[in-house]
């Protein structure tokens, strides 16, 4: 006679965090339209060095960020929608 084990199964989760640190002297603050508050902003720079390990820099509508643009011309992204975004 012969005897069958039993099947086990286990379940395993696995629960990951991800920490962003963005160092600068001063924040960039400004009034997100989307959003309709005002917000911290991102330079592109600074997506860039973000995004330089995963994929490549796209600026479409696609990304779901919200651009800004300052008097002098210089782009910036909403933090909030840039975090929504990853």
């Amino acid at each position: 006679m012969g005897t069958k084990a039993a099947k086990k199964t286990a379940e395993i989760t696995v629960e990951t965090d991800r920490v962003l640190v963005i160092r600068r002297r001063r924040p960039i603050r400004g009034w997100c339209r989307e959003c309709g508050c005002e917000t911290d902003m991102l330079t592109l720079d600074e997506v860039g060095s973000v995004m330089s390990s995963g994929p490549p820099l796209k600026l479409d509508s696609r990304s779901g960020w919200h651009l800004s643009e300052t008097v002098d011309g210089m782009a910036l992204v909403c933090l909030d929608s840039f975090l929504k975004s990853l």
